[in-house]
């Protein structure tokens, strides 16, 4: 059998003609079907036959293994290398014959490198079994690297290192949100002292969105709205006035009624509050309270005439105290039974307030100043509210320190401060997936390729996103460790834009995001793929959106559409699909109202459960893309 690098004359070469899709330097089998008068002949490779025109003699249902050379205008040329030795057989034979024609030692990994690409016919030279071979062996994934092989064949991407550790890592499946989780940790252990590792840690803590800054500025609000809100709870307003008392806000030492009486006497000398109708409402009410107390003004009953005519006044600059407050002098009030009006008058205040934060009139924050004039024990607060938010999130032993009611408190805040995305608002989740890929860098390349004056405006914000500072870490003096980790995440990136491609007519979209569902943290895979429009974006009338979530409760979930002609059938893939059938029964008429308004049509919405375990197992960590092509359809694979 002569070897293809051997320097004997080669047997002549034969042109075929066809449209067949072959690789310069590819070796296959072929078997010559006829032999025509005019020296012609008919091969036929796979399930493919082409028309050969030979320059010497080749037999009538011989096989012969046959080399690509550069292909001629109007066909490709085959150069007959050997026949095939017909005494072996099986895949194993052929197997051993191909390596033997590649010129390589018949090793373990040699063979099983070569049954795989003859099992799935792909594409065969010399060089790109060697590349193969090679990064395969750099992986230490002689089997588990095989089907990204196959995918970077199938898809025609380019056969290049850096390809293949992209899709490889990707194939391994760990959840994003992990890896950049754990980078982070790395680099604030210690491992990151240079100006890239400092930006680096800002750009995961915007993607990371449990961070204690954010704690910071929203926590010390939420915990007065959680007391004063009159939906919330006994049990809910007593926990939260307990965590205002361990931040300093709140005297330690005072109960609430004590606090409350404490408000009510300063509030006569009480100045430089925040300018504003809602607080002069309040400071009023709370002058009213004091001199009720003090100066034996009036009935309780009578007093709540008055603070409910002061929130239920029209809005002014300083409302006035009733003319005649001094004339309905009678008896004094016990302390104890002004404590609950002044009460009311803070959950008015607050009421009133939120009513016009929507309008971004007027901050909670305007409230909270009035509570505690001390600028500076308010800022104290506001980290402690943030350092107790945060023990609690990440289940810290500090933690348990916190009482029961506290813990509510707590964990109704962290799944209020965490749900970042509205996904009953469209255009808001189609903003901040936005941000997000602009925040892993994913369309740096673009923006460089496709550069514009106002393109160019952006290049040095673009430069401090995920993917460009990982690059330029890699290129300092790093630890192993981090440099592993910053390899890991900057390959996944690599991959989401390798995978985000156009296969002919077809448009791919590839995304995974670290997501934040309440306190739980996860990873949100969206997979596009469809016709493509004129201007290059997936058209919205023939593709298919897939979904992938990994839920606390729900655990994997899955969600299939597919639209065509603006027609929409929804499948949802999960184990419990029976209690989601059930539960989202309701929601569909509103789901399918709200398409209409979109001239969109909701054919059906099905709901199933997932392939069994052995299923499972023949499909772990595949390449997301169908193998099989875009035209039949896009497969999401976990």
């Amino acid at each position: 059998m002569q070897s293809i690098t051997s320097s004997q004359p080669n047997p002549s070469p034969i042109e075929v003609k066809g449209s067949v899709s072959l690789k310069n330097g590819q070796i296959l089998i072929g078997k010559v079907n006829k032999v025509f008068p005019d020296q012609t002949a008919q091969v036929q490779i796979g399930h493919q036959r082409m028309i050969a025109n030979p320059e010497s003699p080749l037999r009538t249902g011989e096989r012969y293994w046959f080399q690509v050379k550069h292909p001629k205008e109007g066909g490709v040329v085959l150069k007959a290398l050997d026949s095939p030795d017909l005494t072996v057989s099986g895949l194993k034979g052929k197997a051993a014959q191909l390596i033997a024609q590649l010129g390589m030692k018949p090793e373990p990994a040699v063979t099983k490198l070569a049954e795989y690409l003859l099992t799935n016919r792909l594409p065969i030279t010399k060089e790109t079994f060697q590349s193969a071979l090679q990064w395969l062996k750099a992986a230490g994934a002689e089997e588990a690297g095989l089907p990204v092989i196959k995918s970077m064949f199938i898809q025609q991407l380019p056969f290049v290192k850096g390809v293949f550790d992209a899709l490889f890592t990707q194939s391994k499946g760990e959840p994003f949100h992990k890896l950049l989780g754990a980078f982070k940790q790395q680099l604030q252990d210690g491992g990151g002292v240079s100006r890239t590792a400092v930006k680096l840690k800002g750009v995961l803590g915007s993607l990371h969105v449990v961070k204690q800054n954010q704690l910071r500025q929203n926590g010390l609000q939420n915990l007065v709205t959680t007391w004063l809100d009159p939906d919330s709870t006994p049990e809910m307003k007593s926990g939260a006035f307990s965590l205002l008392q361990k931040t300093g806000l709140m005297p330690n030492e005072m109960t609430e009624s004590v606090f409350l009486e404490k408000l009510m006497d300063g509030a006569v000398e009480r100045s430089g509050m925040a300018k504003n109708s809602v607080i002069d409402k309040l400071h009023q009410g709370l002058q009213l309270l004091s001199r009720a107390k003090n100066g034996a003004f009036a009935k309780v009953d009578e007093i709540e005439t008055t603070i409910d005519s002061i929130f239920k006044g029209h809005d002014h600059e300083g409302t006035n105290l009733p003319a005649d407050i001094h004339s309905i002098q009678r008896k004094n009030i016990a302390a104890e039974k002004l404590s609950p009006l002044a009460f009311q008058l803070l959950q008015g205040a607050f009421t009133e307030t939120a009513k016009q934060a929507k309008g971004g009139k007027i901050e909670v924050n305007d409230l909270i100043g009035y509570l505690n004039m001390d600028t500076g024990q308010i800022e104290e607060s506001k980290g402690k509210v943030a350092e107790l938010m945060f023990q609690s999130l990440n289940k810290l032993p500090e933690a348990q320190y916190v009482g029961g009611n506290e813990r509510l408190v707590l964990a109704h805040v962290l799944e209020a401060e965490f749900r970042t995305i509205d996904f009953a608002n469209g255009p808001s989740v189609a903003h901040q997936l936005k941000e997000m890929t602009k925040v892993l860098g994913l369309q740096l390349e673009h923006s460089l390729i496709n550069f514009s004056g106002e393109v160019m405006k952006e290049i040095p914000n673009d430069l401090e996103t995920l993917k460009p500072l990982l690059l330029k870490l890699l290129n300092e003096q790093i630890p192993a460790s981090i440099k592993e980790t910053a390899e890991q995440i900057l390959n996944r990136i690599t991959a989401q834009q390798i995978l985000s491609q156009e296969n002919g007519p077809i448009q791919n979209l590839l995304l995974t995001l670290p997501l934040n569902l309440g306190s739980i943290q996860t990873d949100l895979t969206i997979q596009c793929s469809g016709r493509k429009t004129k201007d290059g974006k997936i058209d919205p009338d023939y593709c298919r959106v897939l979904f992938y979530l990994e839920l606390e409760r729900l655990k994997e979930t899955i969600i299939d559409m597919q639209v065509q002609n603006r027609i929409i059938k929804v499948t949802v893939i999960n184990r419990h699909d029976a209690v989601l059938e059930e539960a989202a029964d309701k929601y569909l008429d509103t789901l399918r109202e709200n398409l209409g308004k979109m001239d969109y049509r909701l054919s059906g919405v099905s709901f199933v459960k997932p392939m069994n375990e052995k299923e499972r197992d023949q499909r772990v960590n595949p390449i997301p893309f169908s193998e099989a092509g875009s035209y039949s359809g896009v497969d999401i694979r976990i």
